[in-house]
């Protein structure tokens, strides 16, 4: 039988179940040729499994391991450096801090040394005020005196001079 053709008449359904048994050969018919190929399969499998397949599977675990394992340990890393930072951040801060206070108490301190030498500074330049003021006045009075005294020389030098005889020291004429 080369082949076979099926019929429908109308709209019969039929299953490939039918057509096989209508064929009168089956597909199932097991000979020497079936069980060789699927015991070589079996065989195969077997095989394939032992060479190929597992270590290709450990290789893919180990490799899932190890990848896994460096991304945990990645994470640990950037873990550990955003640690560092956050300290490295606060240590700078409290530095600053520390610094700015020393920097303030320093500026203080300058301050104050500084409005005590202002204040120094004042005292002596009002005592040497008061000193020159008083030697001023000294001297003012001690040119008053000198001025009066040469004055009085004078013009008792000038009256003897117009007048040709002496003048008292009072302008009372002394003769």
């Amino acid at each position: 039988m080369t082949g076979w053709v099926v019929e429908f008449e109308g709209d019969d359904v039929v299953s490939p179940a039918l057509v096989i048994m209508a064929s009168g050969s089956s597909i199932l018919s097991v000979d020497g040729s079936f069980l060789f190929i699927f015991l070589l399969i079996i065989c195969l499998i077997f095989v394939l499994n032992r060479t190929l397949f597992r270590p290709i599977t450990k290789i893919l675990e180990e490799r899932e391991r190890l990848g896994l394992g460096r991304s945990i340990e990645a994470q640990r890393m950037l873990k550990q450096s955003d640690e560092r930072a956050r300290n490295y951040e606060s240590q700078i801060r409290a530095a600053r801090s520390a610094a700015y206070q020393q920097l303030e108490a320093r500026r203080r301190e300058l301050k104050s040394q500084r409005q005590q030498l202002l204040t120094q500074a004042r005292r002596e330049a009002e005592a040497q005020i008061a000193a020159a003021r008083q030697e001023i006045a000294d001297q003012s009075t001690s040119a008053r005196t000198t001025l009066e005294r040469d004055a009085h020389g004078m013009a008792a030098s000038i009256s003897f001079q117009l007048l040709r005889r002496p003048v008292a020291p009072g302008g009372i004429d002394a003769s």
